[in-house]
């Protein structure tokens, strides 16, 4: 839930003291966050104080005004403690204690919204402090700013070898949204990610807006989540009618954020570790696996690494198609960025051989590129394909492009649905 003002008052009409007509346009009254602030320097700082920063009454206008409120977070921008310069110098000077007493009345401000916390927003780094591959898409550049976040282990736990404890996921602060037909999302800000600019994409899988073709059958068929998160897409098809969603996810923070969001939207979920070998933890067998699992338990989510997916899906599948149990998956989701190319071969086995399906392929595209990238995701997916089924000319159709949010200047967040062929139609 985003807000910026308030909707001001409604005055009397009256007449202003040259007996001219008023305007009738009341003055706006201040949103919830620069009224927090006007608060703490009105009642917290001494006049001398604001006259040594040139602090007057334009200070509100030009301060930031945009938030996010995830309840019970309030997450303000980067920029809302630096601009402009003169509240900057003022914020920087402040110590512990008086920041502490500025965020309580900027709490207290959003009190009919549950505010209880406040951090600044950064953007999710692609690489770790070493330079790695932020695989984990760990927040690194969140800043708690009022409230406790949970524990701040080494690296913020954000490490892969770093997993949570359970102890760790009961103390951890955790913070929820609803979007697209009521669907709630939850998650632990401090070491997950959350991407409101993906609610388009969702809304796709939901029915609504083109290009998302293949989901009319959806109570016989499964799809998988190659980068499940905490529920972004897998939600969303649930909520659409698919059978069940097998779901691959690294990051144990992302994996609780899943579980916890499929309770509380009403879907039994099914956690399953993997060892680095690609084995079930604790020397589970697949057979046992398949045996534990109930009607309702619509999301398997399997907690590590994904290039094991398609052999652990396939022995799954064995055994499931032996009980009559099976419903083939039809749908693969893609959704890392920038590329998801690593995933592509597994993705090309999981879908349906006799059935076939499609592939839903996010990637960062140079916006004067889409159209060339599209044709060259196209061909390595039919390649592929090929040799997959053990055949030629398997040609794989990429019947839609949808152009989801800029990712940076000149880069799109873009995800191509490819369809690929089944035995029969090569």
């Amino acid at each position: 839930m985003s807000d910026e003002t308030t909707h001001p008052q409604r005055h009397p009409r009256s007449r202003s003291h040259n007996g001219t007509k008023p305007t009738n346009r009341p003055p706006k009254l201040l949103n919830p966050l620069h009224k927090g602030i006007q608060d703490y320097l009105t009642h917290h700082l001494p006049p001398a104080t604001l006259t040594k920063y040139n602090l007057d009454d334009t200070l509100l206008a030009s301060l930031p005004k945009r938030f996010t409120v995830y309840e019970p977070l309030l997450l303000l921008p980067v920029n809302a403690l630096s601009s402009p310069p003169s509240w900057s110098a003022l914020y920087t000077d402040l110590t512990p204690a008086q920041r502490e007493t500025l965020f309580a009345c900027i709490v207290q401000a959003f009190s009919r919204s549950g505010v209880t916390h406040v951090a600044i927003n950064a953007p999710i780094a692609l690489t770790d402090a070493q330079g790695q591959e932020n695989r984990m898409r760990s927040p690194a550049g969140l800043v708690p700013l009022y409230g406790d976040f949970g524990p701040m282990g080494s690296d913020n736990g954000l490490g892969e070898e770093q997993q949570p404890t359970e102890e760790d996921l009961k103390r951890a602060f955790w913070v929820r949204t609803m979007q697209n037909h009521g669907i709630v999302q939850i998650w632990a800000p401090l070491y997950t990610m959350f991407s409101r600019g993906n609610v388009t994409e969702k809304a796709r899988i939901l029915g609504a807006g083109s290009g998302f073709e293949g989901l009319d059958d959806t109570a016989g068929m499964s799809v998988v989540d190659m980068y499940a998160g905490i529920g972004y897409f897998v939600f969303s098809y649930l909520k659409r009618g698919v059978k069940r969603v097998w779901g691959w996810e690294i990051n144990g923070w992302s994996v609780e954020g899943l579980r916890r969001g499929c309770e509380v939207n009403g879907w039994g979920c099914r956690v399953v570790r993997t060892r680095g070998n690609g084995e079930l933890e604790g020397g589970l067998r697949v057979g046992e696996m398949v045996d534990t699992l109930r009607e309702e338990d619509r999301v398997v989510v399997f907690h590590g690494d994904n290039r094991f997916a398609a052999d652990i899906l396939a022995r799954v599948r064995e055994v499931m198609e032996t009980r009559g149990e099976w419903c083939p998956v039809r749908h693969v989701n893609l959704g890392l960025l920038p590329s998801s190319a690593a995933a592509w071969e597994n993705a090309c086995r999981m879908v349906d051989a006799q059935k076939g399906g499609w592939m839903h392929v996010h990637e960062n595209a140079d916006v004067q590129r889409i159209e060339e990238m599209k044709d060259e995701i196209t061909a390595e997916i039919g390649r592929l394909r090929e040799q997959v089924l053990g055949v030629e000319a398997a040609v794989a159709n990429c019947r839609h492009v949808e152009r989801v949010k800029t990712y940076a200047p000149g880069v799109m967040h873009c995800v191509f649905d490819v369809k690929v062929p089944s035995l029969d139609e090569v």
